[in-house]
């Protein structure tokens, strides 16, 4: 049987820019190959053999390179006039379980709008189309079509037909011969025979209960597996989820990007229209609004495209059709108006009741204590009930009657010398060893969750503040400089400075928010529940 791994949940498009997380570490490409790994508890070595040459991402190191769909980096960020383009990252290999009843959400609180041109932080609240795809009905689609999981399910199916393999018996032989053929004829002076005809029947005797061990190694094999696949599906949901969120940050980048077109063309031909009465100036500022407008159509643009790589991603993993790739949109808000989940020890406990891949290893150090009752069993080999019911003693060369008779007895090993000492010592190391990487995987899982618990308090701390105390400040800045601007104590130049002020913090609302949507989805993978929508 191949060797398999299981699990749940994990990639996403780096947003088109305009939600770059640079807390995050440098996530693999959305193009991953699901693996069970191998089986816990299995006598299989652990370690590749010398100079193998390993084709899964287990064998070098893990993981893939870093990719992004769509064959380059491309920035979608919200267009400002100095240009800056950040690109972003695209997937990581995290993990969770299926979706439980969401919480209520609490009211989000209003946020208001900054002026003049800037991106609409009413966007972060957007819904998205009523007729898009759900976080929840995404992550339904992918566990249902996704190819690497539907593959991996027949893991599953070649285990049962190893507990069938385990559970059959060995076959029994017949045997027939005949004995005392001359060559020629006997006689008195060459006496010999009477032929003789033999039907005989061996079974074979299973008195060490070989059978029923490897009947419970095969079984404890399938849950095995099963814990190992229901991980897989863990790490898939987080692949998944974070693709959906890069779709919701790139589909908001490409909203602002074009509406911040459309305010640099309107602006465009407005001083077109009044350009005679601005003097000798109105040349160098003509040229200004035209660049502007050309720098914001570029960034509309890349935005588009990082939009039409995310939707990409996101396919991939529900395994839609080409024609429907481009009608791919999300439906949800990147807002969290969800109460916190518990803290600290709670989560941690969670975690090292429900995380599959946790119970994958505790049955795989069952599964290593079966095998060494199973290596105990091998010591002795079945032993061999010869039952001949029929021999016949041909007489009839003698004119006499032919005589008939039977035979019974048995043929067995003496384990003098093999008594299967080395596999039984291997198998025993393997409960040790198994028992090890239980614990090395429960200090990783709890530190997992700790990381994720304090990646999702920071980041949430980071929006809190920045709605409390940067935003209004910058609102008010911006009201008092629109203010100064139609009393003609500021220049338009210097208006468009303290707009671009204004568009920094707003950017940096939009990271943060986008930043802690993902921490949400991240302490979920790390909990391997359900615990935040």
């Amino acid at each position: 049987m191949a060797s398999a791994v299981v699990g749940w949940w994990a990639v996403g498009l780096g947003p088109a820019g305009a939600w770059q997380d640079s807390a995050n570490a440098p996530r693999t490409t959305i193009l991953e190959f699901p693996d069970l790994g191998p089986i816990r508890g299995s006598l299989d070595p652990g370690l590749p053999a010398p100079g193998a040459l390993g084709t899964t991402p287990d064998s070098i190191g893990g993981s893939l390179p870093s990719g992004i769909v769509g064959g380059k980096r491309r920035s979608g960020r919200i267009p400002r006039d100095t240009g800056n383009r950040v690109a972003t990252t695209v997937a990581t290999n995290r993990q969770l379980q299926l979706p439980e009843a969401l919480p209520e959400p609490t009211a989000a609180p209003p946020v208001a709008n900054a002026a003049g041109g800037v991106a609409d932080l009413a966007l972060l609240d957007d819904e998205g189309p009523a007729d898009g795809l759900s976080l929840d009905a995404a992550i339904e689609q992918m566990i249902r079509d996704n190819r690497d999981l539907r593959a991996l399910r027949h893991e599953l199916t070649q285990a049962d037909a190893d507990i069938l393999t385990a559970g059959l018996r060995t076959n029994p032989l017949i045997y027939m011969d005949s004995q005392f053929i001359p060559y020629g004829s006997f006689s008195d002076q060459r006496p010999g025979g009477p032929p003789q005809y033999d039907i005989n029947i061996t079974y074979p005797l299973d008195v060490s209960g070989k059978r029923r061990s490897r009947t419970v190694v095969a079984r404890m094999a399938r849950s095995t597996i099963e814990a190992q696949y229901q991980d897989v599906t863990r790490r898939q949901i987080d692949n998944l989820q974070r693709a959906f969120v890069s779709l919701q940050s790139a589909r908001i980048d490409h909203l602002a990007a074009a509406a911040h077109l459309a305010d640099r063309r309107r602006r465009a031909a407005e001083f077109a229209r009044s350009a005679a009465a601005r003097g000798p100036t109105a040349a160098d500022e003509a040229d200004r609004l035209a660049l502007a407008v050309d720098r914001a159509a570029a960034a509309a643009e890349d935005a588009a495209a990082a939009f039409a790589d995310a939707q990409e991603g996101l396919a991939v993993l529900l395994s839609l059709p080409t024609a429907e790739v481009d009608g791919l949109a999300p439906r949800g808000s990147l807002r969290d108006p969800y109460p916190p989940p518990p803290e600290g020890e709670e989560l941690t406990s969670l975690a090292l009741r429900c995380r599959p891949d946790l119970r994958a290893a505790r049955l795989g150090v069952d599964r290593a204590a079966a095998e060494v009752n199973l290596q105990r069993a091998n010591r002795f080999d079945d032993i061999y009930l010869f039952y001949d019911p029929l021999t016949i003693q041909d007489n009839s060369v003698y004119r006499q009657q032919s005589a008939t008779s039977w035979a019974v007895g048995l043929t067995f090993s003496l384990p003098v010398f093999n008594r299967n000492q080395g596999n039984i010592a291997r198998a025993q190391s393997n409960v040790g060893q198994s028992r090890l990487e239980l614990e090395a995987l429960e200090r990783r899982v709890a530190a997992e969750v700790r990381l994720a618990e304090r990646e999702y308090r920071r980041s949430r701390a980071a929006v809190e503040q920045l709605e409390r105390d940067s935003l209004p400040r910058v609102q008010a800045a911006t009201a008092r400089a629109g203010a100064a601007l139609a009393a003609g104590q500021l220049s338009a130049a210097e208006y468009e400075e303290r707009l671009d002020a204004a568009a920094e913090v707003i950017q940096d609302l939009h990271d943060a928010v986008v930043r802690h949507r993902r921490s949400m989805g991240d302490l979920n993978t790390a909990v391997g529940l359900r615990v935040l929508p």
